[in-house]
């Protein structure tokens, strides 16, 4: 259910890929520099991820989703409000600082949470969402396209492209605001500060370090040696004959 949280949220990064080009093109022109604005996702992922995640490796990963969804789901708001090529760079550029705060901590949380022995089906579940929205946003993209921002204009016509990315706007929010409602479900006891997690965790990890290997399951395949029984081929030494 958790990860089923973020499917609206994820669902904007497919709204860059199948609606944000043709939007540009058809609202700026054939010359637009669509892809320049696309490589910002990229340039600012490989730059922030590192530094995000070195600086808050003591927050609690579901405080980073909660942020982190917040700023990538109103980053869309930026093209409901105006429709320039600046909007779209600063929806870009917030989308990608979203992203890169809360898209890394999902794996984080994932193996967290991971039953033993599991963690390739958790990790794999984990990006169930990005896949889960690509579906209805592929229908829903050409619709609204067609009907709010469409490619030809009869006489009087005119694009309501704003009013497009209002109804994706409001659709991505629900995924932060639904993690805010639920959040003492989700997070087994509320959100009471933003250290409290952080020291949950360093109590957890000094009563591991008190813990001695015997309390380890001796079933665990972390703790088992890595025995192999390989049965190789014997080659038959050729007789050498008596001189």
């Amino acid at each position: 259910m958790k990860c089923q949280l973020i499917v609206l949220t994820s669902s904007l990064f497919a709204y860059r890929d199948a609606t944000l080009p043709k939007y540009m093109i058809r609202e700026f022109g054939e010359n637009t520099p669509k892809g320049r604005v696309y490589t910002i996702n990229p340039a600012i992922i490989i730059v922030l991820v590192p530094i995000i995640q070195a600086a808050t490796t003591a927050v609690d990963p579901l405080l980073m989703i909660h942020r982190g969804t917040y700023i990538s789901a109103l980053s869309v708001f930026f093209l409901a409000i105006s429709t320039s090529l600046p909007s779209c760079v600063l929806f870009v550029t917030m989308l990608s600082i979203g992203e890169a705060i809360w898209s890394p901590r999902l794996y984080d949380y994932t193996m967290s949470v991971a039953q033993e022995g599991r963690e390739g089906t958790y990790m794999a579940l984990s990006s169930a969402p990005l896949f889960l929205a690509k579906l209805p946003v592929g229908f829903l993209s050409g619709y609204l396209l067609e009907e709010y921002c469409p490619e030809h204009l009869e006489e009087g016509e005119v694009r309501r492209s704003r009013t497009m990315w209002l109804i994706i706007g409001l659709s991505t929010i629900f995924s932060p605001v639904m993690i805010t409602l639920l959040w003492g479900y989700i997070s087994g006891g509320g959100e009471k500060n933003d250290g409290t997690s952080a020291n949950n965790g360093e109590r957890l990890a000094d009563a591991g370090e008190e813990s001695t290997e015997d309390d380890l399951s001796e079933h665990s395949y972390q703790h088992k040696p890595l025995i192999s029984n390989i049965s190789l081929p014997r080659v038959r030494q050729k007789e050498r004959p008596l001189v």
